[in-house]
């Protein structure tokens, strides 16, 4: 039984030694948990092997390792204390007190058994001497005292674990079950072999911490022990950039983070050293208590600093309120991106408004004449399909007039160009200026100029026709200090007696201005009216869309592009 007893404490204690030797490998996500379950795996490597010297030999080999399986179980017991802490409270570092103070039973437990041959304080009976099959040995007074210590410290950290597992988030629930069985085995085990219920079998205690290692094999491998933890929500609080206040309902600081105590300090710079208990309210006047967002100026070293202020009430699970919560973040930056992102817009908007305008003032001079002013002929080509559409469509009439300067030629010889161009200015002017608001007023080309009344009919038409002749007749274009009289002479045609396409209408108050001018000029003459007398064919001012129609046949309303061109 003995050889069999050294085997598996052999076992025991190389499980232990693998487990510590891997845990330290993989020590760079998870430094202080890693470092701490070397410790526990190494006391419990230390404690099953002291067991399989004591067992497998004689003495005083046997006595030695045998008393120093006390101070094992100290140092597994006290690096298991910190395991438990370290994993309920993620991101805890042992501070040189805590290292000090459970270090110090393990050394005096050690010292105890290196002086125990002379004073018996640890073991006493023949089992301080050598380890047998039988219990032939007591415990002194240190080792009772190192007894309960074990059992309390453990108890303490497998109820910590206990309750750590109770409130952890599900995905680390697998983690603390496996560490909490890791710890509670060595201890149940050992609390059974001290009631006396194995009997003769030595001490199962260390073999227990095969147990162990495999749930902590688990831990590690199974459940990322080292590489998936929880992170602590007061790291978090502290080394998020937002400012996080704490005011309780009577408008006094309950916590702050470093960003909040430098938010506090930058607006208070008379405010107490201990923020803790100080009343906020010069700080956020009645924010701690409206429960709304709101904006703060704050005016820094480095210059004016804005923040946006939640506020969050707490509760507890009861529903009464602890206080508020305030998160202040930063929006200077983002503030002035985005005036500077409308300021842009503005400039941009005012660009695309100016090309606008710029474009449509294009659109409309390229629809324009540049002398007279009036819509020229391409405009009146494009606007008169629409016209002509109307009038089809509503079953109503269009009446057209075509007006020309009589002997304008005469004019330019006798006065020169510049005082031909003050006429055609002029009669444009006066001829706009008498026709009707939804007239289509256009020059031609030359001295002739084109009339589209829409819902007019011939009588009408040749109304509004002869009162312009009859103007020009009795009204002399003033240029500069001369008076020049011209006349002019029209022919008009009516949608849809006339024609009912655009090139008929065009091509029949064109034949009507010939039969004018045929009159003896400063006449006007209607399509389809009967004429007594013709006179002979004028030679000057005649007109340019009779001659460009009467050099090909009847066009389509395609065909007036080219007649824009003729």
């Amino acid at each position: 039984m003995e050889h069999v007893a050294c085997v598996a404490y052999a076992a025991a204690a190389v499980l232990c030694a693998a487990i510590a030797a891997v845990t330290w490998r993989r020590r760079a996500q998870s430094p202080t948990v890693a470092a701490i379950l070397a410790v526990v795996m190494l006391g419990g490597c230390w404690w099953a092997a002291a067991d399989a010297v004591a067992v497998g030999t004689g003495a005083p080999v046997a006595s030695i390792a045998f008393l120093m399986r006390a101070p094992a179980a100290s140092t597994a017991t006290a690096a298991f204390v910190c395991l438990g802490i370290a994993i309920a409270r993620p991101q805890w570092v042992p501070t040189r007190r805590v290292v000090v103070a459970l270090g110090l039973e393990p050394v005096v437990t050690s010292l105890m058994a290196v002086t125990n041959p002379w004073y018996l304080l640890l073991y006493r009976g023949v089992g301080a001497v050598q380890m047998t099959g039988s219990r032939g040995w007591t415990g002194g007074p240190v080792y009772l005292a190192h007894t309960w210590y074990c059992y309390v410290a453990m108890s303490s950290t497998i109820a910590l674990l206990a309750w750590d597992l109770a409130k952890a988030p599900p995905a680390f629930r697998a983690q603390r079950l496996a560490v909490l069985l890791a710890g509670f085995a060595p201890l149940a085990v050992n609390m059974i072999f001290m009631a006396g219920t194995f009997g003769p079998i030595p001490d199962p205690s260390t073999l227990s911490f095969a147990v162990t290692g495999a749930m902590m094999c688990c831990a590690l491998f199974r459940k990322d022990l080292l590489t998936f933890s929880p992170v602590a929500r007061a790291l978090i609080v502290d080394q998020v950039g937002d400012a996080v206040v704490v005011v309780s309902p009577g408008g006094r600081f309950l916590d702050l983070n470093p960003a909040g105590i430098a938010l506090v300090r930058g607006m208070l710079p008379e405010a107490p050293a201990k923020l803790v208990g100080a009343p906020a309210g010069d700080l956020f006047g009645e924010r701690h208590t409206t429960g709304r967002d709101s904006d703060l100026v704050v005016a820094l070293e480095g210059g004016p600093a804005e923040y946006h202020v939640r506020m969050t009430p707490i509760v507890d699970r009861h529903g009464r309120a602890l206080g508020n919560v305030h998160v202040a973040r930063d929006v200077t930056q983002a503030n002035a991106l985005g005036r500077r992102l409308a300021a842009a817009h503005t400039q941009l908007v005012g660009q695309v408004e100016t090309i606008e305008a710029l474009r449509a003032d294009l659109v409309e001079q390229a629809s324009r004449d540049p002398l007279t002013g009036l819509h020229n002929r391409r405009y009146l080509v494009e606007r008169f399909v629409v016209l002509l559409a109307a009038a089809e469509a509503s079953a109503g009439t269009l009446t057209v007039v075509v007006f020309d300067l009589d002997r304008f030629k005469q004019v330019n010889d006798e006065y020169g160009h510049l005082a031909g161009d003050a006429v055609l200015v002029a009669f444009a002017l006066r001829m706009a200026r008498h026709s009707p608001p939804d007239a289509l007023v256009a020059r031609w080309g030359g001295e002739e100029f084109f009339v589209a009344l829409p819902g007019a009919d011939a009588a009408a038409g040749l109304a509004y026709a002869d009162d312009v002749r009859r103007r020009c007749a009795q009204d002399p274009i003033q240029v500069g200090t001369r008076s020049i009289r011209c006349t002019v002479s029209g022919g008009l045609a009516t949608y849809p007696a006339s024609g009912t396409t655009m090139d008929d209408l065009f091509r029949a108050a064109d034949t009507a201005l010939y039969e004018a001018k045929a009159a003896g000029r400063d006449v006007v003459r209607s399509h389809g009216t009967p004429v007594t007398s013709v006179g002979a064919v004028p030679t000057d001012g005649c007109s340019g869309i009779m001659r460009s129609l009467q050099a090909r046949p009847p066009a389509r309303i395609d065909d007036m592009t080219a007649i824009q061109t003729g």
